[in-house]
Order: structure tokens, then C-alpha cells, then sequence
């Protein structure tokens, strides 16, 4: 018999008491046609990682040349050498997935039924393999039964593999079992399951319950919109009859500006149809226009034309209006609805009171703490961290900290929004102070958080404190620094006079083309009125974003500060060229 032609698992076992001599011979056979099998004596004489290890890149080495079986077949052969040693569960799995993927299903089986443990992704392969060659469902159903005998728990990618097994009529009564079984088990949300359920009942003329479950998938992305449109289609053509509640579960997945097109689609059909004065659709219509269209004046019109407007209605609407920076519009509407005769709930309040926030209007915002105090959303978490945001912008740091005191529950938004708020009144001690209370509650700090502790930091002064946050991130916390952390820390060292250091940081970490960075050395130049360093960091940021005339009126100031104003006359005259002019401040006057 030849090496390069095993074909069984028998011929294989036939060499386990001379796996050394097996090995050779194949290398022999392959030296020449694939280099890479050179290195597999090595194997017998290194440890039990380096092991795996070099049997994990052989293998892979094998896939990405397409599925070579004569890698397959050479792995093999040393795992049946080493015999019942589990460790090596996932290189098994990967020999039963080359099979697969080539199509030999029946010799995949027969690795699979030798091995020594299976695991979840050994039976995720073998069924997915298996329902992708249009086997027999029994077959499948077989490996998913051996597989809850042997205590192995299925997870959401096996789901999706047997319910997408259940596509003809007769197993109709499968599908519906394991929909059962999947929402009992908590992961009919998860978008692949969801996605499969949907498929089936579409394809089994069961539209009116593939839109029931398309409304229990959690993340709606672009398939899920697909599949939403493609259901929807089929229930037009088919003369399937539907009601309000089929149009507000599609227009439900227009959530980016990519999808106003669609969405207005739907708009058209529902008016057609009567249903477009109707509050579930038009509460449904109100968010998409909110949350796809630049302005608002469809939100608007769609919010006046709901029949009987509810407190969800009024919510999407001020929600709306307080997103797209309209914050008075919001809070007049806001008094209608208090007119109307409706109570606010927990998502009015934190769509309200960052309006009141942004406007800076203190008294009134202390009239909504009041209301949200005698009503039963006063210890929500949500509303509670609007209310520290909003005394916090409107100057009161005394109020949003006795907020935050008296919370009973935090969070990571209520942490961050406490940090930002201290970090702003330049108390960056009281705000690291409160990061350790965040670790020590078992919270978990993201990349905002760390963004206003190094803001903080750099507005009070604390550089060896920041500068030893922002390495913790990474060694600690497992957070991957942004351009804007590398931005807090050019700041705090350029607030520190030390102007250099910043410049090498830049450099050091590889954001030199990135704006934030340069503007904020340039700030730092004309703080300590450093002029050559300063031209440099004008001129960078002038070639990575000609657009923006910060850099020329900073610049310009420098030299007038220097009483250089010939130079601030040439600044001046390439902004006014450009068509450039520096935007008008605002201030608020109590």
C-alpha cells in the first residue's frame, strides 16, 4: 500500500504502534510536492503545547490551500496515534471540518464517530455540513439527538442549522418544536436563530407568523432588513391580509439614513391601506423620520396627523426634536403633552431633560426633577443619570453629585456622567476617586469613561496621574486607546509646558495624521507661546483638513500676541481667500 493513498481510518489504526515510521514515510512521499509537512518529526519531541500548536498551523495551512486531504490525512494520523487525549478536541474538529468542506460527508461521519470527545463544535460541523448537502432530515436529527445523550449543551448555531433543516411542509410540526425549544431556552432573539425561524415560516406560506417572529430578533441588521422587505413582498404578492402592526414591525428596521427610501415605501403603503392616522404605525413612522431624515418635517406632519397620539407618541416626537439640537421645539411640545392631559414615563424624562440640559435653563430643570421625584421613575437609573448630566451643564455641580449620592443603583453611564461632570469643574482628584468606586461596585470601565478621566485630569493639572491611567487601560482594563485618549494625553502634557515630550508622543504612537492631536499641541503652543512648534502644528493641521479655519485664527493670535502683525495680517488674508470665517460665539446671560 502507498501512504500518499490512505483512505480509511482502518489503514490509519493499522499504523498507530509505528506512527514514527508512518510519519517519515509520508515525508518522504511530500518533501518535494509540499514543503511544509518538513517539519512534522519535530512533533514527536516537543511538549504537549507546541504540539497542538504545530498541528493547529498544519491544518490551517491545509484549508488555506483549498482543503488539501492529504493534510487531513497526515493530522490524522498522528491524532490517532496519541489516542483518547481530549485536549486535542478542536484539531479533531478541524480535520472533520476539511472533510466537510470538500464535500465527504460519509468520511467526516466516520472521524466524528472516532473521536476520542466531542464538543459543541463538533456537532455545529458535522449538522451544518449535513444540512448544507441536502441529506436526509433524519440524519440530521440523528447527530442533534446523540448529541443532547451525551450531555453536550446546543447553542444558538445549531438551532439555526436544524430549524433551517425544516424547510419542507412535512416538517412543519419540527419547526414549530424547536421554536418552542428555542424560546424556552432564551436565544429565539439571537439574530441567526431569529433569522432561520423567519425563513422557514416564509417559506411554509406561514407569513403572518415569520412577521410574529421577525419581531423577537434583537439586532436588526442588514439581513434581518432583507428578510423583513423580502416577508413583506411575499405577503403583498400572496394577498396575505395584515394589519397596522405587520407595517410597524418593517418600518421598525429602518433605523440608519440609508434606509428613508424603504422607509417612506412602507409610509405609502400604510396610507393606501387607512392605517396611516393610526398610533402604532404613525408612533413607528415618527421615530424613522427621527432617526433617517436630516430635518424633521416629516416626523412633524406624521405626529400631527396620529389619530390618538399616546405618551409613546409624544416621546418619539420630543426624543425627535432634542436629537437634531431643537431643544426649545422639544420642550414646548413637551408642555402640550403635560396639557393634553398624559403623564410622562421613565423614556420622556431622559428625552426631556438633556433638552433642558443643552438649554441651560436651571429653574426649569429643577421643576422636571420635581416631577420625576413624585412620580414612580424617580430611582430610575435612566432618568437619574439625564439629571446628573443636566445639573451638571447647567452649573450646579452640588445638585448632580447629590443626585449620584442618593442614587441607589449605579451603572457605568451613571460613573461616567459623574466623572465628566467633576472632570468639567476641574475636580479631577474627586473624579479618579470616583473610578475606583466604579471597579470597586464590580463596574466595568469603557473607553468613555477612561475619555473623561483623562479629560479630567488634564484640566486639573494631574499629568503622572493621567499619564499613568491612560497605561492602565490597556494592562489593566484591556481597553484600546482612540485618537482621543492619545488627544487628552497630548493635552495634559502640553498644558504642562511640556511641549516636546508631546510632539514625541505623537509620533511615538503613529496618530500623526490625525487632526485632534495637532490641535491640541497647537493649543498648547499658544497657552505657553511656543511660536516655532506652533507653526509646525498650524501647518499640519492645515494640510490634513484645509476646511476648518481653527488653526488660522489660533495661529493668528499667536502672532498678535508676539506682535507680529504682519504675519497676523497674511493669516488673516489666506481665511479671508479661502471664504473661511471664524463662526460667531454664543453665551448665556441669567
Amino acid at each position: 500500500m502507498k501512504f500518499g493513498r490512505l483512505r480509511s481510518l482502518e489503514e490509519c489504526r493499522g499504523y498507530k504502534s509505528c506512527a514514527h515510521y508512518v510519519v517519515r514515510r509520508f515525508e518522504t512521499y511530500f518533501c518535494s510536492r509540499w514543503p511544509a509537512v518538513r517539519s512534522c518529526l519535530e512533533i514527536f519531541e516537543i511538549d504537549y503545547y507546541q504540539r497542538s500548536l504545530q498541528l493547529h498551523r498544519i491544518i490551517d495551512r491545509g484549508a488555506e490551500a483549498g482543503g488539501d486531504l492529504r493534510t487531513g490525512k497526515l493530522v490524522l494520523t498522528h491524532l490517532v496515534k496519541l489516542g483518547s487525549d481530549y485536549r486535542l478536541t478542536s484539531i479533531w474538529n478541524k480535520v472533520v471540518a476539511m472533510w466537510c468542506k470538500r464535500g465527504e460527508i460519509g468520511f467526516a461521519q466516520r472521524v466524528f464517530d472516532e473521536m476520542p470527545g466531542r464538543d459543541t463544535v463538533s456537532y455545529n460541523t458535522l449538522v451544518s455540513a449535513h444540512v448544507r448537502g441536502e441529506c436526509e432530515m433524519f440524519q440530521v436529527f440523528r447527530i442533534y439527538s446523540k448529541m443532547v445523550d451525551e450531555g453536550v449543551k446546543p447553542n444558538h448555531i445549531t438551532f439555526a442549522a436544524l430549524i433551517g433543516a425544516c424547510d419542507v411542509e412535512a416538517s412543519s410540526s419540527l419547526r414549530l418544536a424547536f421554536h418552542g425549544l428555542v424560546l424556552r431556552l432564551g436565544v429565539s432573539c439571537d439574530e441567526y436563530v431569529g433569522s432561520a425561524i423567519v425563513d422557514g415560516y416564509a417559506k411554509g406560506k406561514r407569513l403572518d407568523d415569520a412577521v410574529k417572529a421577525f419581531d423577537e430578533i434583537a439586532v436588526a441588521d442588514n439581513n434581518c432588513k432583507i428578510r423583513a422587505f423580502n416577508i413583506f413582498d411575499r405577503m403583498m404578492c400572496g394577498n396575505v391580509d395584515f394589519d397596522e402592526f405587520t407595517l410597524t414591525s418593517v418600518v421598525k428596521t429602518c433605523t440608519e439614513p440609508g434606509d428613508l427610501s424603504c422607509g417612506m415605501q412602507i409610509h405609502c403603503c400604510a396610507e393606501k391601506l387607512g392605517f396611516g392616522s393610526a398610533t402604532a404605525i404613525g408612533n413607528s413612522l415618527v421615530t424613522m423620520y427621527a432617526r433617517c431624515e436630516q430635518r424633521l418635517e416629516a416626523a412633524l406632519k406624521v405626529f400631527q396627523e396620529i389619530r390618538s397620539p399616546n405618551v409613546i407618541s409624544w416621546t418619539a416626537i420630543i426624543a425627535g426634536l432634542m436629537q437634531d439640537g431643537q431643544n426649545v421645539q422639544a420642550i414646548d411640545l413637551y408642555k402640550r403633552m403635560l396639557t393634553s392631559g398624559l403623564n410622562e414615563n421613565q423614556f420622556t424624562f431622559a428625552s426631556i431633560i438633556p433638552a433642558i440640559g443643552h438649554s441651560a435653563n436651571f429653574e426649569q430643570g429643577r421643576q422636571i426633577h420635581g416631577r420625576t421625584a413624585v412620580s414612580c421613575f424617580g430611582s430610575d437609573v435612566t432618568v437619574n443619570n439625564a439629571l446628573i448630566d443636566m445639573y451638571s451643564k447647567c452649573g450646579s455641580l452640588d445638585d448632580a453629585q447629590l443626585v449620584f449620592k442618593k442614587m441607589g443603583k449605579h451603572d457605568a453611564v451613571s460613573c461616567t456622567t459623574m466623572i465628566t461632570a467633576l472632570g468639567q469643574h476641574g475636580m479631577g482628584k474627586e473624579a479618579l476617586e470616583i473610578l475606583k468606586e466604579m471597579t470597586a461596585e464590580k463596574l466595568q470601565p469603557d473607553s468613555v469613561t477612561f475619555l473623561s478621566c483623562l479629560s479630567a485630569c488634564s484640566h486639573s493639572g494631574l499629568l503622572d496621574e493621567g499619564i499613568t491611567l491612560f497605561r492602565s487601560m490597556l494592562q489593566v482594563y484591556n481597553v484600546k486607546p482612540r485618537k482621543e485618549h492619545f488627544s487628552c494625553v497630548v493635552d495634559m502634557l502640553g498644558r504642562a509646558g511640556r511641549l516636546s515630550e508631546a510632539e514625541t508622543f505623537i509620533r511615538a504612537v503613529g496618530v500623526e495624521s490625525d487632526v485632534l492631536v495637532w490641535e491640541a499641541l497647537l493649543g498648547a503652543c499658544r497657552l505657553h507661546g511656543e511660536m516655532k512648534l506652533g507653526q509646525k502644528s498650524a501647518k499640519k493641521i492645515m494640510e490634513l483638513k484645509p476646511t476648518i479655519h481653527g488653526p488660522y485664527i489660533l495661529l493668528s493670535d499667536m502672532y498678535a500676541a508676539k506682535g507680529m502683525w504682519q504675519d497676523k495680517r497674511l493669516v488673516r488674508d489666506r481665511l479671508a481667500v479661502k471664504g473661511m470665517k471664524k463662526e460667531p460665539g454664543g453665551s448665556w446671560i441669567h
